[in-house]
């Protein structure tokens, strides 16, 4: 199979692709067996129709376009490595000729990846927060570490924020139960502001075994039509109130919950992955404004088919995340208020500002000549597995793959691009918080 690109027009390319007649033979056999499987023709079992007959009886049209279907997805791919393009629609095809026994040419066109026009990205004035670390952050990581650590008692003491009741409640509109508003053995954490805003805060005071009224008002953005700005009430009946009791914050507790045999030890550990963490955010938020500043002097027309895709990747990306909490998409949608329309429009211009980060640090690694070589490659595969826990021996097989590896290839080249941007920067330091 060869390539190669006959015309251009901005950021639309058409390629010829030719296969030659080994391919196309073994392809055309395939497709007359697979026609062959679909159609009924009198005196002969299906799939054992001799091929002549077979087109005379369908025409060779339908089997060149099985063939083409066979044929097309790998010699599509290949071409894609070959010539070093990255399409962001389906392509157009066309057949240009066809023989069975080969060869077979066609053109497809394709819309590509638009080049961005590069702005000066040297000497970029950046800011880079130092990075500090109050006491109270290490305090409040010890007090989340007591807190998920905490013992769970039932209590027969007037609940406060923070404790859980377990209830049950049936909701009126008008005096008319509503259809979602009832519960059995539902376990609300005060303070949690799960529910409706206003019911939790009456919950306050409660004790096991009472039974309360509980009066709030639908919000106007509420999700369900009927109950929007409605005024209602909701029975309550309190069968349990569950405290978490805190672990004192001593050595016992460092023992409890870390390898440390001292809470001064603990403590020093705390301090140190919080300062590792303030330097990441230091070292994202300077990469981040250096990313937005040069964005700034790119220009380039981004696709609406583009902004279209990194949208639906966002959603995806939203979905995957609520389905690992158990929730789906839609339900997510009743509990905010939110639409799928207003949330591709809220993550529209962050899709374009992705897009034009990626064809800007490509730009970069294009004029900077920017290489990938072994040990990149190698040193990623690593990084990969040990942050991800996945075995060494299998990502080395993954990206053996053509376009696994041009994936990652891609991926290195980005980097190697921000790093450059900010080698070539001019930064000043700025008090963090």
């Amino acid at each position: 199979m060869t390539s190669k690109i006959i015309n251009q027009e901005k950021n639309i390319v058409t390629v010829e692709i030719t296969v030659e007649g080994q391919e196309v033979e073994k392809a055309y056999k395939q497709a007359s067996q697979n026609v062959g499987q679909k159609v009924s023709v009198p005196g002969f079992r299906k799939g054992k129709v001799p091929a002549d007959i077979l087109e005379k009886h369908v025409g060779e049209g339908s089997i060149i376009e099985e063939a083409m279907d066979i044929m097309l997805p790998p010699a599509y791919s290949q071409a894609l490595l070959d010539l070093d393009l990255d399409p962001i629609d389906r392509p157009k095809v066309d057949i240009v000729s066809f023989d069975k026994k080969g060869p077979a040419v066609f053109t497809v066109e394709i819309q590509i990846v638009p080049e961005g026009k590069l702005g000066d990205y040297s000497g970029l004035k950046l800011e880079k927060k130092l990075v500090d670390l109050d006491e109270n952050y290490i305090d409040n990581e010890l007090d989340a570490m007591r807190t998920k650590t905490a013992k769970i008692e039932t209590v027969e003491d007037p609940a406060e924020k923070g404790d859980t009741v377990v209830i049950d409640f049936e909701g009126y509109v008008d005096d008319e139960k509503f259809e979602g508003g009832t519960g059995s053995k539902f376990s609300l954490e005060l303070g949690s502001n799960s529910f409706i805003p206003g019911f939790e805060e009456q919950l306050v005071g409660v004790k096991a075994g009472e039974n309360r009224d509980v009066n709030v008002k639908f919000p106007d953005e509420y999700h369900s039509e009927d109950l929007k700005g409605k005024d209602s009430l909701f029975k309550v009946l309190v069968h349990e109130v569950k405290r978490k009791k805190l672990s004192e914050l001593n050595d016992e507790f460092a023992k409890e919950v870390s390898d440390f045999d001292t809470l001064e030890e603990l403590r020093s550990d705390v301090k140190s992955s919080l300062l590792n963490q303030k330097q990441q955010q230091a070292d994202n938020a300077l990469r981040a404004q250096a990313l937005d500043l040069a964005i700034e002097k790119l220009e380039v027309e981004i696709p609406e088919i583009m902004i279209e895709e990194r949208t639906n990747q966002f959603l995806k990306d939203i979905e995957g995340d609520l389905q690992q909490q158990g929730m789906d998409l839609q339900k997510y949608f009743e509990l905010t208020g939110m639409t799928e329309e207003k949330v591709r429009e809220e993550y529209r211009a962050n899709a374009e500002k992705h897009i034009k980060r990626d064809i800007l640090l490509d730009a970069v690694a294009v004029n900077e000549k920017i290489e990938v070589t072994s040990d990149d490659l190698e040193k990623e595969i690593n990084a990969i597995s040990q942050i991800y826990g996945q075995d060494k021996a299998m990502l080395d097989t993954y990206f053996q793959a053509p376009e696994n590896a041009k994936m990652l290839s891609k991926g290195i080249k980005r980097e190697k691009a921000l790093q450059i941007i900010l080698d070539k920067a001019k930064i000043t330091d700025a008090k963090g918080e």
